[in-house]
C-alpha cells in the first residue's frame, strides 16, 4: 500500500514537471498578444479590433471587423450589421458596418462622448433577409481625450491704439 502511494506521488510529481517543462517552452513560441477579439454567434465567426490606437474619447474610433462562415469558413461578402457600445450612464454610440474591397472585411467608425469603460457588441447577417445575430458583449476601456491645443489668448492683429490725451476735434472744419 505504501508503494502505491509512492508511484502516485511520484507520478503526480513527474506531470506537473513535465507540465511546467511545456508551460514554459509553448511561451516562447506563441504569437505576441494582439487586440483582435474573436466571437461566434450561430453561424458566423466575427473577429474585430481598433485601428485607432490608443482608444480615446471625442475622436473616430475605426473598427475593422472581419466575418466568415462558421461551417466553411469562407469570408462573407454582402451582409449587413453594426457596431455599438453603451457606458455605466447609458450613453449609447452605435454605427453601421461598410463594407471593403478585403474579402469578408468591413469598416465602422465610432466616436465615444466620454472616457471609461463601455459595453460593445457587434450585430451581423448575411443579408436583410435573415435574422441580426449579435456576438457576446465586451468591454472597451475608452481613454480619456487629449487635451486640445494651446490655451494661450490669440494675437491681435488690431491697428495700434492712439496715443493718450485729448481726442481730435472732426466736428469742426478748418478754414
Amino acid at each position: 500500500m505504501i508503494a502505491q502511494r509512492t508511484r502516485r506521488l511520484y507520478r503526480v510529481v513527474a506531470l506537473a514537471a513535465a507540465g511546467l517543462v511545456l508551460a514554459g517552452c509553448a511561451g516562447e513560441a506563441s504569437p505576441p498578444p494582439s487586440t483582435e477579439l474573436r466571437f461566434k454567434t450561430d453561424d458566423f465567426v466575427i473577429r474585430v479590433a481598433p485601428e485607432t490606437k490608443p482608444t480615446r474619447a471625442l475622436e473616430p474610433i475605426y473598427w475593422r471587423v472581419m466575418v466568415h462562415d462558421a461551417e466553411s469558413g469562407l469570408p462573407i461578402q454582402g451582409g449587413e450589421g453594426r457596431i455599438f457600445g453603451t457606458n455605466r450612464d447609458r450613453k449609447t454610440v452605435s454605427n453601421g458596418l461598410a463594407a471593403t474591397e478585403e474579402l469578408g472585411t468591413y469598416r465602422s467608425n465610432l466616436m465615444f462622448v466620454t472616457a471609461g469603460m463601455w459595453a460593445m457588441a457587434i450585430q451581423f447577417r448575411r443579408d436583410s433577409t435573415k435574422v441580426l445575430q449579435k456576438t457576446q458583449d465586451w468591454t472597451q476601456d475608452i481613454l480619456a481625450a487629449e487635451e486640445p491645443g494651446d490655451f494661450s489668448p490669440p494675437s491681435s492683429s488690431r491697428p495700434p491704439e492712439p496715443p493718450p490725451g485729448p481726442a481730435p476735434d472732426t466736428t469742426r472744419k478748418e478754414p
